[in-house]
């Protein structure tokens, strides 16, 4: 299988750091194929803009219009050679996993940033083709994911009045179902505020274990 990791994380001596090599030694380790795209590592610019195309379609811009032009008429050629490589990598995964730390109930604006151009207009979806009917059909994608406050926090009941999965809706259900690509339930390792060495180290253990089911007994939360 090839798993895709899309990473977002500045810090290479983070928590992120440390699940983020510890799903990815699990997969090597496991016999499967990975690819990575290290966000910040490699200085992905977030922001989208007219130079993200190689041709442009005229003066006046509308950048999904641009997207679709681009897919459409020139079979992704003139894409942008960061962004092309971006969507070769996403096109040949079979798993996608999409890893950052949450912030203000999303991920950091680079992973935006990253969701706006790859997830291109023709290429992931289009206006005949979504949720079930989505471009990317036939994929799965795995969030895991950091929170600084406890999870008790994040219920009902907790201070945030939501799951975590709840805040990342906008996420997993209007971007990454959206392009058709079956969405398993994320892994949060919650609490790093107020965790010790202990914690942290039975976090990414637990992690291994969600792994691991999620290879043989995956729990979904959109399946097409």
């Amino acid at each position: 299988m090839k798993v895709f990791f899309v990473y977002s994380h500045a810090d290479p001596m983070s928590y992120g750091a440390a699940l983020h090599n510890r799903a990815l030694s699990f997969f090597e380790r496991n016999g499967h194929q990975a690819l990575v795209s290290d966000l910040y590592a490699s200085g992905f610019q977030a922001v989208a803009a007219k130079w993200d195309f190689n041709v442009s379609g005229g003066v006046h811009q509308n950048y999904m219009q641009e997207q679709r032009r681009t897919a459409k008429g020139l079979n992704d050629s003139a894409f942008a050679e960061d962004i092309k490589d971006e969507i070769n990598k996403l096109r040949s995964a079979d798993l996608l996993v999409i890893e950052f730390p949450l912030w203000w109930s999303a991920p950091p604006a680079i992973m935006k940033g990253w969701f706006d151009k790859v997830f291109a207009a023709g290429i992931t979806w289009d206006e005949d083709h979504r949720y079930g009917s989505g471009l990317m059909r036939g994929k799965q994608c795995l969030i895991i994911t950091t929170a600084g406050d406890p999870m008790k926090n994040y219920s009902p009941d907790g201070i945030h009045g939501a799951t975590v999965t709840q805040h990342l809706y906008p996420l997993l259900h209007s971007t990454i179902a959206h392009a058709g690509i079956d969405v398993l339930e994320p892994y949060v390792a919650g609490g790093l505020t107020f965790s010790d060495e202990t914690e942290r180290q039975k976090m990414l253990d637990e992690l291994e274990i969600y792994l691991q089911k999620a290879l043989n007994d995956p729990t979904f939360i959109y399946k097409f």
